[in-house]
């Protein structure tokens, strides 16, 4: 425990992950991640390993020692492949991760409808409108006019679609009553 000790009252998570890590090294992997374990160490390793990108061995010590951090290992990895502009990737991260609506954020700031709404149709389908109205205003703001109006129709379209399953379908704060009971 004087490892951990010392690096609490003299250094920070990052120096106690690091020098943790180093130890775990000289041990060997199994004997390694034992006193890991035992120090309650492994979140910090794990943060670590993230920090410098080692996100195969972040994910695997998550998958085998600290499962509640594999959705962690997901988020950052997708969020380090959007900054690599491997946008793809990214997505199946995010996914991953439990959070399609970041995938959806990331196409719609590429203005990338089509993977926007590709996703949204797969993990948030109620979030296809509000993607088909951003769309329609980006291509008013171009003077698109025309597949601008077939953005907001297709919006409409969708709801009243999704809205045949309902009783009523929110549109922005309008009820619209579809059927009667």
């Amino acid at each position: 425990m004087c490892i951990r000790d010392s690096c609490k009252t003299n250094g920070s998570d990052k120096e106690t992950s690091e020098l943790a890590k180093k130890w775990a090294e000289t041990l060997g992997p199994e004997a390694g991640m034992k006193m890991l374990l035992k120090m309650n160490l492994v979140d910090a390793v794990i943060e670590y390993q993230m920090d410098r990108n080692e996100f195969d061995e972040a994910l695997k010590m998550a998958q085998e020692n600290a499962k509640h951090k594999i959705y962690d290992v997901h988020l950052r990895y997708a969020l380090f492949l959007e900054d690599e502009r491997r946008y793809k990737e990214a997505e199946d991260e995010f996914v991953k991760a439990g959070k399609p609506g970041e995938a959806i954020n990331m196409y719609e700031h590429q203005g990338d409808w089509h993977s926007a709404l590709q996703v949204a149709r797969q993990f948030e389908p109620n979030s296809v409108p509000q993607i088909l109205v951003s769309q329609g205003k980006s291509l008013i703001e171009k003077r698109d006019y025309a597949k601008a109006e077939a953005c907001f129709i297709n919006c409409l379209l969708y709801t009243s679609d999704a809205a045949d399953d309902l009783l009523c379908v929110d549109l922005g704060g309008r009820r619209i009553i579809k059927k009667k009971t």
